[in-house]
């Protein structure tokens, strides 16, 4: 099956260097009919995120109300998607279909610039170029003929790469080649592929502030807010030992993504009626719902028959540890912390005059 993704856009190729045979020019073209192609892949799986997040109060209602018997929470939630028309599957499908599109992307335009690897291929063109057999190209080596995968052998870009050029040229730059092995050669000659690198990253964290801009308000996984910030820098530091044709690739589809997420953000979050405007409501009243059930339940413990909170024992008591508090003076009500006066009023027991002495003397 993957064969034929790979035949399939390997000729797509081919038919852009027919139309105008400039090897960047076709990478390009071959890289923006790509991302047209799954563009409305990519508004759908945008819009099943939305529509889910502005729902999600309901769904939560829904699985409160039967956590007890799964089987009907089930079948609630399934007539609650068919009545609001949406897939709870929606926002992953088109992407896990978009995923092998871009494998079978990359590795067409990675296959171009193979070279030929086989020690016998290599061994007869090195005769057939009067080269020595003592100075056999290395595995690899930039100075070896193309030997590109998957593209048609009837089609004029494979007739070109195979013709016996080592060079893939374009605007200055040896697509073939990566900014590495360039800039080990000449630092002023690899400027053309760290601009390109360059290009790369700025795209990247563009896009990474579009969408972070749009979805201020959003809870994010800690750890997809750590692959968000690490993502952008990843793809330049892998662009260093990737062809340029891939690194051509990288800044078309960036350049492309940062014009669909604007369009995205003008169609699907502007506006008081917006998709994502009643999912930022929706968000926001689950927050303000869950800070008030917090609140309500932070006065802590309450009695069981009045349902006032039980008073702390440091109040009636003074500081942990300290002694009860003494009642009024005169009172007489129980013990006062000290000795009863002899001519007291109070209700608790008086030592008659004279009982210490006859005590002693027993």
């Amino acid at each position: 099956m993957f064969d034929l993704f790979f035949d399939l856009i390997a000729s797509t190729l081919a038919f852009f260097y027919d139309v105008y045979p400039s090897y960047g020019f076709a990478v390009m073209c071959l890289t923006l009919a790509v991302m047209v192609v799954v563009t409305p892949l990519t508004l759908k799986s945008t819009r099943s995120m939305l529509q889910m997040q502005r729902l999600q109060p309901e769904l939560k209602a829904i699985q409160n109300r039967y956590k007890d018997d799964r089987q009907k929470m089930n079948e609630e939630l399934m007539a609650f998607y068919q009545e609001n028309n949406i897939n709870p599957l929606g926002g992953c499908l088109p992407l896990l279909v978009q995923l092998p599109v871009f494998l079978v992307l990359f590795r067409v335009v990675q296959g171009i610039t193979r070279r030929v690897t086989d020690f016998g291929l290599q061994a007869g063109w090195t005769a057939g170029s009067g080269t020595s057999a003592g100075e056999l190209s290395p595995l690899g080596n930039p100075d070896l003929p193309f030997d590109p995968e998957n593209l048609p052998a009837d089609s004029e870009m494979y007739r070109n790469l195979t013709s016996g050029t080592t060079e893939m040229n374009f605007i200055s730059i040896d697509l073939s080649r990566t900014p590495l092995e360039a800039a080990g050669e000449s630092i002023v000659g690899a400027l053309p592929y760290f601009v390109l690198i360059v290009i790369v990253l700025i795209s990247s964290l563009y896009q990474q502030r579009q969408i972070r801009g749009r979805n201020s308000g959003a809870q994010i996984n800690p750890q997809q807010e750590m692959i968000m910030k690490i993502l952008p820098w990843m793809l330049p530091v892998f662009s260093l030992t990737m062809p340029a044709a891939l690194v051509i690739y990288f800044v078309v589809s960036n350049l492309y993504r940062i014009g669909q997420q604007g369009y995205i953000t003008q169609s699907l979050y502007k506006g008081e009626d917006s998709l994502g405007a009643q999912a930022r409501r929706s968000r926001e009243e689950a927050s303000n719902s869950e800070s008030s059930r917090t609140t309500k339940g932070s006065g802590g413990r309450t009695t069981e028959k009045k349902g006032q909170p039980t008073p702390k024992r440091n109040t009636a008591q003074g500081k942990k540890g300290g002694k009860p508090a003494a009642r009024a003076k005169g009172t007489g009500a129980g013990r006062t912390g000290r000795a009863p006066t002899r001519h007291g009023t109070g209700g608790g027991r008086v030592t008659k005059p004279g009982t210490q002495n006859d005590k002693r003397k027993r």
